[in-house]
């Protein structure tokens, strides 16, 4: 019942998708836009009511586990944990387009109830909002139904991949998803603001609050994934460059662009025809990063072994949404040029030079993507582009980037930085009343501990994220040994003392447990306790790591298999001041939720 009943609503989904743009664009010249708006309000609300009810009939198929929905039998079992039924439910191709439309939805009832723009442009942008959802209904409906049956009906289920049986799955895909999806918003406000020939500071301040939400998600979605791949992959490390984490990025780096553009569309509408361009381009980057996840193009831990027909089907998707909105803004760059030319300063030159800084970063990126892709098709040659790649280019281009930004930051705010970085880490008292007489002397700053602006912590933020990846890449300590119990390694500072094996079995699991004594001094400072875990159901192993978090930095421990002399291998990291990364992330996506409670009096 659950199961006819969640592709029915889907399907309803669809239905008011692909009719409310057409009505509207025959209807407008004969309806009142007052009448307009209230149908448009209303098919949204029942799109996004019947959106939520269909993601709920997957998730109770999930939790009951009905095996006779094909979706549920390949990524569930009766015997695991609740938590994980449910994330499992958008933990598959399937499930996560049904979770992208819901959150689609979501955004669009929320824009037009909360939005205050004009009627006109309102209209334009839900029947954006509308086709672009009937788009992706159809794709999934048609191609990647959630709530396929079987028969006949197995009995249990072949439970999902035990590397997402983690709270990090739960967390880290609707959030990425969350700021993916935000930007179709972004994208169908700048489609109605050149149909309409208005990009001008109204609707430089009336998109920030849409975009912002966008962007502080897709930090805390990128945030979450590496924290979730740093504690659960049991390599010690957050960031692979695997091609899936890259597609994740570019739309952040182009996002990153098109905030500080639009700041300067906002203050003194410059750039605008700049603005509009990164607008649709971070959206297209939000598609193209789907369409290669899920076409079986890329190998990744993320990615969906997805048959080619659905991969031309999303091409397809893509070429005509990206397509209709660069050929909108190809017809309109004319018309939203600024009529008076307005001179700008070194620090407007400076956010741009940075803006091109952040392309570069995207289109390396891109690059190292995409050509091994094409050497498969079009050469028949295997390449692989590993974590070498990017590290060493990223390296450099890093030093310039870092240098416009800090020439780009207002004096006060890089004052204010270097004096909050210094309490942070409780540097000595000279260099704390240096900071102080610094920031009075150029701009009368008479009270230090006023709170800092959004921008600044943002900036803060990323300076953090620089500074753990440094400190960890540089100063970080390996070391991969075979140890019997009672043996003792050395990290750094530390003793590891290994003192004994446990077996235990959890829900769906059986584990060997190895526990650890850290010493440092002569003196113990916590226990570690790694497991080495067998999912029989999955006939699958995973390393689960063990962490003890500290203020100058995480000492990670791995065990593995033993050997036939009674060795077990084990891994052991030391990573300083790694929590810097998972701070910083936090802190954009803090400052950018304080920015919007700022706007709050605004319509978003």
């Amino acid at each position: 019942m659950a199961a006819t009943l969640g592709f029915a609503l889907l399907l309803l989904v669809f239905s008011i998708g692909i009719f409310l743009p057409f009505f509207n664009f025959f209807s407008h010249k004969k309806t009142a836009i007052s009448e307009l708006e209230k149908i448009s309000f209303t098919l949204i609300a029942a799109m996004f009511l019947a959106a939520i009810s269909s993601q709920i009939c997957l998730i109770y198929s999930f939790i009951i586990s009905d095996y006779s929905i094909s979706n549920v039998y390949k990524n569930s079992h009766h015997l695991k944990p609740l938590i994980y039924k449910i994330s499992g439910s958008w933990g598959n191709h399937e499930g996560s387009m049904l979770l992208l439309i819901s959150i689609i939805c979501a955004y669009s009832v929320a824009f037009a109830f909360l939005s205050k723009i004009e009627a006109k442009q309102k209209i334009i942008i839900l029947s954006s909002q509308s086709f672009i959802i009937a788009l992706f209904a159809a794709f999934t409906a048609f191609t990647s139904n959630p709530f396929a049956r079987i028969f006949p009906v197995p009995t249990s289920g072949l439970e999902l991949n035990p590397l997402l049986q983690d709270i990090g799955l739960a967390l880290h895909p609707p959030m990425l998803y969350t700021g993916y999806v935000g930007f179709s918003l972004v994208f169908s406000f700048v489609i109605a603001a050149l149909l309409c020939e208005k990009i001008d500071r109204k609707f430089a301040f009336d998109l920030q609050g849409w975009l912002f939400f966008s962007y502080a998600f897709l930090t805390l979605g990128i945030g979450l994934g590496a924290w979730w791949a740093y504690r659960e992959l049991g390599w010690g490390g957050y960031w692979f460059w695997d091609p899936v984490e890259n597609i994740s990025l570019m739309p952040w780096l182009c996002a990153t662009a098109l905030i500080h553009a639009l700041k300067l569309v906002e203050k003194k509408e410059i750039f605008k025809n700049w603005t509009a361009f990164l607008a649709i381009s971070t959206f297209i980057l939000c598609l193209i990063g789907i369409f290669l996840t899920r076409s079986g193009m890329l190998t990744s831990v993320h990615s969906f072994a997805i048959d080619a027909a659905r991969g031309f089907f999303i091409l397809a998707l893509i070429l005509l949404i990206g397509g209709s909105g660069l050929l909108i803004f190809g017809f309109k760059t004319t018309s939203i040029k600024s009529k008076h030319k307005a001179r700008s300063t070194k620090h407007e030159i400076f956010i741009l030079i940075n803006n091109y800084f952040l392309l570069l970063a995207l289109l390396i990126l891109l690059l190292g993507t995409l050509y091994p892709i094409f050497s498969r098709g079009f050469f028949d040659e295997f390449i692989a582009i590993g974590p070498s790649y990017y590290n060493k280019i990223f390296s450099i281009a890093i030093i310039p980037f870092l240098i416009f930004l800090i020439i780009a930051t207002p004096l006060t705010a890089i004052q204010t930085i270097v004096f909050k970085i210094s309490c942070l880490f409780r540097a000595s008292c000279i260099v704390h009343r240096a900071s102080l007489v610094k920031m009075t002397e150029a701009r009368n700053i008479q009270n230090t501990e006023s709170c800092i602006t959004t921008i600044q912590t943002s900036h803060l933020a990323f300076f953090l994220i620089i500074l753990g990846i440094v400190s960890t890449s540089f100063f970080g300590i390996t070391k991969e040994v075979n140890l019997k119990q009672n043996e003792t390694l050395k990290l750094g500072a530390y003793e590891i003392k290994f003192e004994k094996i446990k077996h235990l079995a959890g829900k769906n699991f059986i584990a060997r447990q190895g526990e650890f004594i850290i010493v440092k001094k002569g003196r113990e400072i916590g226990r570690l306790n790694p497991q080495l875990r067998y999912y029989p159901i999955a006939d699958q192993t995973t390393n689960e790591a063990a962490i003890k978090h500290g203020i100058f930095g995480d000492i990670y421990l791995v065990i593995g298999n033993k050997d036939e002399k009674e060795n077990y291998a084990v891994r052991a990291y030391y990573k300083p001041f790694i929590w810097l990364i998972w701070l910083g992330c936090a802190l954009i996506f803090f400052s950018v939720i304080l920015r919007l409670i700022k706007l709050k009096n605004h319509a978003f």
